[in-house]
């Protein structure tokens, strides 16, 4: 509780563990984006991550916010950990929000980065 606090008081802590997606490890990855989820859940915690995700797009120069993070969801299909916790992270982002426009607004962020027509061609790989 007492470091998940320094976390969250410190103005540049979330960016940092952000950026730290940008790793070849996929376990890595997930434990990051584990540890994403368990901020958005907190009070005031879902505005530190999509400002930490703001920053992301600064940073690595992507054109949309989470391009990243969906770039390398379809690429890592191997680890099944990262893949989890990619959707997990996605699904907590998302439906953590009280106001249903905004809702709707994330979820078009993510539809705009295919990841409804990702989840297709999965499922019909599964089946």
């Amino acid at each position: 509780q007492y470091g998940f606090n320094l976390v969250m008081s410190h103005p540049h802590a979330v960016n940092e563990i952000a950026l730290s997606l940008n790793n070849k490890n996929p376990r890595m990855k997930a434990l990051v984006l584990e540890l994403l989820a368990a901020v958005c859940l907190v009070r005031g915690g879902h505005e530190i991550i999509l400002a930490a995700f703001d920053n992301f797009k600064e940073v690595c120069k992507e054109k949309h916010r989470f391009e990243r993070l969906m770039e390398y969801f379809r690429n890592e299909d191997s680890s099944i950990d990262f893949m989890v916790a990619c959707m997990q992270f996605i699904n907590i982002v998302v439906h953590s929000v009280e106001d249903m426009n905004f809702r709707v607004h994330l979820q078009y962020e993510f539809t705009k980065l295919g990841l409804e027509e990702f989840l297709q061609v999965r499922r019909v790989e599964g089946q």
